[in-house]
């Protein structure tokens, strides 16, 4: 339970609540935008000071080189590198040179293109030394001038390594002038920029090491490679960001960095960085005192709203209390006694105290005449209660022992109650219904079209037969016919009826009865199918038979087509049986005619069967089989009839110039199901992938590609069947204790396959 407290002390904690928070929450900003402002103007000045620097750098240095350059232009120069000159004379020249140039370098070499030094002694070690110093390749083979590292000694003295080629225009490099030049001079030049009493420049190299600072030596600082981490040693442009430490002892720093860059042609071997830093406590130092003054702003700012506090609790708190005083005056008073007109202090100059005390005289005014009003509406609503429970439980009989399943839903959809007819039908006790979308009773497949009637309900505002839909429930899926019926209520759509009928019995009824008339169709068609032509076949095979006793039909193209006569006199014979073996449905007390099969043979010869088709398409058969045989015990007429049925129908849907790819395999400890009747079986199996290059198979039709009857969606293609091929194929396959399976190849075309088990008592060795 919250602490109770006084109208004056809630003003009070109020106003210095808001007071406090608003003064903290704006010194704080005020405080981080000011500091984020001056790292801003901080970071873009050291940034701008440190690129200044660094392009001045890289302008001495290139200066530098370029002087180089000249030097090593001189004639004197390039006739000791290209041998004109006397060796005496040049070594004597060369000691010259360089007593001359002592005070510019700390050391001077010139080298020949053969690695030997001018003015030194030839010798295969000075050769090799000179050949693998770094500056070699790219002097004598790019041409170009080199520029070193820095280095700096324990006594801070600096020097800088350079090297360039010497030659004359669009000519071979003869040889090389390699210097070592002291880095003083350069460095006072680089590092004379200081802002304010701290803030200086120092020169790092590219692992971090200080080669160079205006205020302290360079092996007083420690290397600092998390700057140019931070930083990024590949950015092309200088920066100024903020660091936690420095080497001088400074911490959250604000520094400004540049990478010295020379001139293309330059070949540079280190990379130089100007770093531009001051001392913390300096660059913040504005900030502190504006710090100061904000707080003293603040101090005085809680002053006054102390005293503004003080002020409203007198102006307000005192009128409300006299109003008190009147209410308590009516909760006390008796009927015979007259309340108070008006309490003291009341009016009090405030619009809206003033406004709620003639309010106040106006309600008690009220109050009596509502009290003798509410006794007799009392009596009335629990009249009205009375007979409203009556008619509750009347339609609530009537809702529960409905014939049909009826749900109450919202217009959004969720489901608010259900008749208890429906729990039955459904299986599903109300708890788990109720709340959840009506979408989640009806299939995947019908919830869309579901969703769409209910909105045509709601748009429309009349009945809308939505149609027959499965319902799946525990102990299946339901055929329903269901009806939405709006419920209104003040001309708006409060709810809506949504009534369920149970057809599946029905639907069921309707499906066996059409079952048994194509049933009897078929037996009709089949059997005087079989009537009709087995005699003219059998007349034909009769004839066939003799004329393959006449000496004219022996040998070449005669005999052979005699022999494809033959064989699909046969064909048609056995497709004939085969049918009537469809109406059966199964091969439940139908013998098979079992015997050894190879099945290789069968496929050569039903590829034997449909050469000329193929070659009519120009679809190539590739076929793998293993070179040993295989046999299995089967009945060969109905494999034989399978087969012809699935590379008929790889045959139909393949494109011209397409590739039918047939394989033979035999597979160990592959569990096949079978028929009803048929043992589970695990073991070696032949395995027998038929795929082609054609469109495929759709999803949708895969499930049902077996099933009697089943026909693509597809009417208008003329390469449609019955439906009775693949159910063939499948009743037979499964009378053998096998199975067949269908799917669609990764890269385009359908592909099936036939699995058969080979049993071991049962393998018969392939005819010697």
């Amino acid at each position: 339970m919250s602490q109770r407290v006084s109208l004056q002390s809630l003003i009070t904690l109020s106003v210095l609540s808001v007071g406090i928070l608003s003064g903290t929450v704006g010194l704080a900003y005020a405080y981080w935008h000011a500091k984020q402002s001056l790292q801003t103007t901080v970071g873009v000045t050291f940034q701008e000071i440190a690129h200044q620097s660094a392009d001045k750098a890289a302008l001495l240095l290139a200066k530098e080189i370029e002087w180089m350059q000249r030097l090593s232009a001189l004639p004197d120069i390039r006739a000791s590198v290209e041998g004109t000159a006397q060796v005496g004379q040049a070594a004597l020249q060369f000691e010259r040179w360089r007593e001359e140039q002592h005070r510019y370098f700390h050391s001077l070499a010139i080298v020949r293109a053969d690695g030997q030094l001018v003015g030194g002694r030839l010798s295969d070690s000075a050769r090799a030394f000179y050949a693998q110093q770094p500056w070699w390749p790219t002097i004598f083979r790019d041409g170009r001038p080199w520029a070193g590292p820095f280095t700096v000694d324990e006594d801070g003295r600096g020097s800088w390594e350079v090297a360039v080629p010497i030659g004359g225009q669009g000519q071979p490099v003869r040889g090389a002038l390699k210097v070592v030049i002291g880095t003083d001079r350069i460095l006072s030049s680089i590092l004379e920029s200081r802002i304010g009493r701290t803030g200086h420049m120092m020169l790092l190299s590219d692992d971090g090491s200080v080669l160079a600072c205006s205020l302290l030596p360079p092996s007083l600082h420690a290397p600092l490679p998390a700057i140019l981490a931070q930083w990024g040693k590949d950015a092309p442009a200088a920066r100024g960001f903020q660091i936690e430490s420095d080497t001088h002892g400074g911490n959250g720093g604000i520094i400004g960095v540049a990478r010295v860059v020379l001139p293309t042609q330059v070949a540079q071997a280190h990379a130089w960085y100007v770093l531009m830093q001051q001392d913390p406590s300096e660059t913040f130092e504005p900030l502190l005192a504006l710090v100061g003054k904000l707080a003293a702003f603040w101090v005085g700012a809680i002053g006054f709203i102390v005293w503004l506090r003080w002020r409203l609790g007198q102006r307000i708190v005192r009128p409300l209390g006299a109003l008190i005083q009147r209410v308590n005056l009516l909760g006390d008073a008796r009927t015979s006694e007259p309340l108070p007109t008006q309490a003291p202090g009341l009016p009090c100059g405030i619009v809206e105290i003033d406004a709620l005390a003639a309010s106040f005289d106006d309600l008690s005014q009220r109050l009596e005449q509502a009290s003798r009003a509410k006794a007799q509406y009392v009596r009335r609503l629990e009249q009205a209660n009375l007979d409203l429970a009556t008619s509750k439980e009347h339609y609530r009989l009537l809702w529960n022992h409905a014939v049909d399943t009826k749900i109450l839903i919202d217009p959004t959809g969720a489901i608010q109650d259900i008749n208890r007819r429906g729990e039955v039908t459904l299986g599903r006790p109300a708890a788990t219904i109720v709340n959840h979308p009506v979408s989640d009773l009806v299939a995947e497949s019908e919830r869309p079209r579901l969703l769409e009637q209910l909105k045509l309900v709601l748009q429309s505002g009349a009945d809308v037969p939505a149609g027959t839909m499965q319902v799946p429930t525990p102990a299946g899926e339901l055929t329903m016919d269901i009806d939405f019926v709006p419920v209104k209520k003040s001309g708006r759509i409060e709810s809506i009826m949504m009534q369920l009928s149970d057809l599946t019995e029905q639907k069921e009824l309707e499906r066996q009865l059409l079952r048994s008339e194509r049933l009897a169709s078929l037996s009709q068609f089949a059997s005087m199918f079989a009537h009709d032509i087995r005699n003219p076949l059998a007349g034909i095979k009769k004839t066939l038979e003799w004329l393959g006793r006449c000496s004219e039909m022996e040998q070449g193209q005669p005999r052979r087509c005699l022999e494809d006569l033959r064989f699909t006199t046969d064909l048609l014979l056995g497709m004939i049986n085969d049918m009537l073996d469809v109406y059966q449905e199964n091969y439940s007390g139908l013998p098979l005619s079992t015997s050894p099969v190879s099945p290789g043979l069968l496929l050569r010869e039903v590829m034997q069967l449909f050469r000329s088709e193929a070659e009519a398409q120009e679809v190539r058969f590739r076929v793998q089989i293993p070179d040993d045989e295989v046999w299995i015990m089967g009945d060969g007429r109905r494999l034989h009839r399978v087969l012809i049925n699935l590379i008929h129908n790889a045959l139909k849907y393949s494109p011209p110039q397409g590739t039918i790819m047939i394989t033979v395999q035999v597979e160990e400890g592959q569990a096949l199901q079978g028929g009803d009747d048929v043992e589970p079986y695990d073991g070696p199996t032949v395995t027998i992938h038929i795929e082609d290059e054609g469109p495929g198979i759709a999803p949708d039709d895969l499930p049902h590609l077996f099933e009697m009857f089943f026909r693509k969606k597809d009417g208008q293609d003329y390469r449609i069947g019955r439906g009775l091929g693949l159910h063939f194929c499948q009743l037979v396959v499964e009378a053998h204790g096998g199975q067949i399976r269908a799917g669609n190849r990764p890269e385009r075309g359908a592909m099936f396959t036939v699995a058969l088990p080979v049993r071991q008592e049962q393998l018969c060795p392939s005819p010697s």
